[in-house]
């Protein structure tokens, strides 16, 4: 039997995509991840995620999906959280040739869970489904998909660094993010990597309505 831990990363960013990743291990083989040294993300060093990162794709199924600035500035982020948590446990059932094979899901709470319960009746899981704040720092292999989740979305935004010139750490708490997003307004621009609906960017919007939209996204430029 599988077991199945879901994180995000990037969920406060203010430029690039909110990533959410989902990692599964049989469950006879969990200990292993303690005995790597995987723990919460936030504890590691880059260099100590994509390293583990390495160990854990060797070991287990993952599956990674964007949840881009646009979408976020449009809909509520916990809805959208829950619907890409259940087409990633779409893929990994698929992987594992079925949803009976799962024993056990767990899932690093990011809101109440309205529609994930009933979606995951009707694709025919039947096992545990554990939802807790913190739990990327109690399960292991919530542990996991946060590693995962972070390791993506770093070298996502390692890309629109050299695509658009990004600074800084991504986030609205970074002084060199901030000032390159001003920049970039001031510039007329529009890029669609920034989350515009962040408090942030208040008093911009009158200049953020006349901007324009560039031609190419991050898509485009990842193979």
């Amino acid at each position: 039997m599988w077991i199945v831990g879901i994180d995000e990363a990037g969920r406060g960013s203010l430029v690039g995509d909110l990533m959410i990743a989902a990692f599964a291990i049989e469950d006879s083989k969990e200990p292993l991840l303690k005995k790597i040294g995987v723990r919460d993300s936030k504890e590691l060093s880059r260099g100590q995620r994509e390293e583990l990162y390495s160990e854990l794709i060797k070991i287990g199924v993952f599956a990674v999906l964007p949840i881009p600035p646009k979408e976020i500035d449009s809909e509520n982020i916990n809805r959208l959280e829950e619907r890409r948590a259940s087409d990633l446990l779409k893929i990994v059932f698929n992987r594992l040739k079925g949803p009976r094979a799962v024993k056990a899901i767990y899932i690093d709470k990011f809101g109440e869970l309205r529609e994930l319960p009933r979606r995951l009746r009707d694709l025919g899981y039947r096992g545990d489904l554990v939802v807790e704040p913190k739990a990327d720092s109690k399960y292991a292999v919530v542990s996991a998909a946060s590693i995962i989740a972070k390791v993506i979305r770093d070298r996502r935004l390692d890309v629109l660094r050299l695509m658009y010139g990004v600074r800084g750490s991504g986030y609205p708490a970074d002084p060199e993010t901030v000032s390159w997003v001003m920049e970039v307004l001031n510039r007329g621009l529009r890029l669609p990597i920034i989350r515009y609906s962040w408090s942030t960017l208040e008093g911009t919007e009158a200049f953020v309505r006349k901007v324009k939209r560039p031609r190419k996204t991050l898509e485009d430029f990842m193979v």
